[in-house]
């Protein structure tokens, strides 16, 4: 017991080790671009803070536990330092307060506010200043140690104390706003700095509370300041993510604000086209045209045709809504100079205000939905939210709740359209798409039912259903004697960032008989390498184990020849809007064909999907798909009816 109430065994090793990790913090912390300047500027405040605190507090211990120490700095020497580091130790708990209502944007309009708020660490800094020179809070003993007069010196933690029942209050009426992994930092760094005072009793020493500062510090800058979450890397503004954080901290605040978007037509395909390095300067030249329109300099780039302006205390129909619309409008009318090119864009403003039109973060999220079909219209004028059809919401809360029940109701049907290989002149390979159709209101498609089943938290299971589908029919169908070598099965990006995804498709495997290589993943072009590293490591481990991968939908998002070569798949399929328009037009027709090449060239094969006609077959074919899928040969059918097909075709 003794040893671990020693002081003299790890007091200097913990002042290093703070001091260590408050250096990394500063570090990350310089490193990162901010968003939230406030937020930012009082984080390296604290850093600032917690750094002086822990040099103050490792001089005084190098001070205790050496005697060269106590020569060179000196007993007067040794009381200043102690002043100083109790003074940072002080000052803390109210940086933090202030970081955290920086954190929910809260800002104290009233000047007696204010002065209250600033009040204890007022008190707590004139206690030592007084406490100096009268010993009326405290004396220094022989050995150079400070020693409150009780009850008078003990006052200075009152203040402290009233500024962490402020951020209890706070943290529970606020801290839904924030994610599960930040309101558990915030509640973990208020916790270790709480246990300021039963620390010192135990242990008689101030590095443990020092090091857990600083090691709270390093945990918030990991989430609150880390930028990857609220910062898009190309364009510089804040993320989809920064944008429902605000929505829901103004909300739940009561405050009155007013959403402008600017959805910018073909914007997304603009990018897709472009260089990471061309198109990030177009998105950044963008941005910082806008944060000069933006009363507090953020802009929100949420979507991939959308920016976003936050006005607060303001209503939609108020006149800086007219006059911001108006400088877009003007500026629109311009181009946009990339590189050596010239751009031009048409754009369509729209208004949403909160609470009066939109009062929950889930309600924006619906409309949002049904904007999204209205600006496709390409109006010119702003869209209200008086112009979207909120039927269109009322019908996919219905269809919300059929997919919920999708699974339990039996409303669910796998079907597989035959894939035609032209090497061996057989359907060796198929898709599996999901069918859901419900009692009243049909077959709904999945271009409907699939994002509601991702927003809903289904898509799990719907996966689930889907491979145990496949997998019984591989295992028990007979379709192996009539040909068919794999069957490709949709992965959504929800099942990708699934840590047991490997060992979940495995055992569905093993479950059924069914070989790694009868089995072909399709993930859609916006997997991008490093988004996550669960979803990396989940496609590097199956890959591994013998599953292929296909790129799905290929030619409709924002590859460029760069990403093409570096996407972990050995299949891309051509999307069907690319096959069809280059039987359209010449041009269309010599990026089909441009594409192939590029693809052939890296090793890789090819699937056409949507193939209606025969010529369309044979001048693919000859332009070298290895794979020919479209209603030409089969339209999707059900098991049965997909395993005569096997047998009449291929047998």
């Amino acid at each position: 017991m003794e040893l671990i109430t020693n002081p003299q065994s790890y007091n200097i090793c913990f002042s290093i080790a703070s001091l260590l990790l408050i250096m990394v913090t500063y570090l990350i912390h310089a490193s990162e671009d901010k968003v939230y300047n406030k937020q930012g500027h009082i984080f390296g405040a604290l850093i600032l803070d917690a750094f002086m605190l822990n040099l103050m507090g490792f001089v005084h211990n190098i001070y205790l536990y050496s005697d060269v120490a106590k020569t060179i700095i000196g007993y007067e020497g040794n009381t200043y330092v102690v002043i100083a580091e109790k003074m940072f130790a002080h000052l803390l708990p109210y940086l933090s307060i202030t970081y955290v209502m920086s954190l929910f944007q809260l800002n104290l309009d009233r000047l007696w506010k204010k002065a209250v708020m600033i009040f204890p660490v007022f008190y707590a800094i004139a206690v030592f200043v007084i406490g100096f020179f009268t010993n009326f809070y405290f004396y220094f003993t022989e050995e150079g140690n400070l020693k409150y007069i009780y009850p008078q010196g003990a006052t200075v933690y009152l203040g402290a104390d009233l500024y962490f029942a402020f951020a209890t209050y706070l943290l529970i009426k606020y801290s839904r706003s924030l994610s599960t992994e930040k309101a558990y930092a915030l509640w973990v760094y208020y916790f270790l700095m709480m246990l300021a005072v039963p620390v010192r009793i135990f242990t008689k020493s101030s590095s443990i509370f020092e090091f857990s500062v600083s090691l709270a510090l390093l945990l918030c800058v990991y989430t609150f300041q880390n930028p990857s979450e609220f910062v898009d890397r190309f364009s510089g503004a804040a993320t989809r993510n920064a944008l429902h954080f605000s929505i829901l901290t103004n909300l739940l605040q009561k405050k009155e604000f007013t959403l402008y978007g600017i959805h910018i037509d073909r914007l997304s395909a603009a990018v897709g086209e472009k260089s990471p390095e061309l198109s990030a300067e177009l998105l950044s030249q963008m941005t910082d045209y806008l944060k000069g329109l933006s009363p507090d300099g953020i802009v929100y780039y949420p979507y991939m045709d959308d920016f976003i302006i936050l006005f607060p205390g303001v209503t939609a129909d108020e006149s800086i809504i007219e006059k911001t619309s108006d400088q877009v409008r003007r500026r629109f009318k311009d181009i946009w100079k990339v590189g050596d090119e010239e751009l031009k864009f048409f754009e369509t403003p729209y208004v949403l205000s909160f609470p009066e039109e939109i009062d929950s973060l889930e309600r924006y999220q619906e409309v949002k939905v049904v904007l999204d079909k209205v600006l496709v219209k390409q109006a010119r004028d702003i869209v209200h939210f008086s112009d979207i059809n909120l039927k269109v919401i009322e019908h996919d809360k219905k269809v919300d709740s059929i997919v919920k029940h999708a699974l339990e109701d039996g409303l669910l049907e796998v079907y597989y359209q035959p894939i035609y290989s032209p090497v061996t002149g057989k359907f060796s390979s198929c898709e599996a798409l999901l069918r859901l159709k419900d009692p009243q209101l049909g077959f709904i498609s999945p271009a409907i039912f699939m994002p509601i089943a991702e927003r809903n938290g289904t898509i799990l299971e719907i996966d689930r259903f889907v491979l145990n589908n496949v997998c019984d029919m591989i295992a028990n169908a007979d379709v192996r004697k009539y040909g068919l070598e794999y069957t490709e099965v949709n992965l959504s990006v929800v099942d990708c960032i699934q840590t047991n995804l490997a060992d979940n498709v495995m055992g569905t495997l093993d479950k059924y008989g069914v070989d790694t290589s009868e089995i072909n993943f399709e993930i859609t072009e916006t997997y991008e390498q490093g988004i996550t590293a669960v979803m990396d490591e989940n496609i590097t481990g199956l890959r591994d184990k013998g599953i292929t991968f296909s790129m799905d939908d290929f030619g409709t998002g924002y590859s460029n020849i760069v990403r093409i070569a570096t996407m972990p798949v050995e299949i891309f399929k051509l999307d069907k809007s690319i096959i069809q328009s280059a039987f359209d037009s010449e041009k269309s027709y010599m990026v089909m064909l441009n594409l192939i090449r590029i693809i052939k060239s890296l090793g890789k094969e090819i699937v056409a999907e949507g193939v209606e006609t025969g010529e369309q077959a044979r001048q693919l074919i000859k332009l070298g798909c290895d794979h020919i899928q479209g209603f030409f040969y089969a339209r999707p059918m059900p098991k049965d009816q997909f395993v005569q097909f096997l047998k009449e075709h291929n047998g």
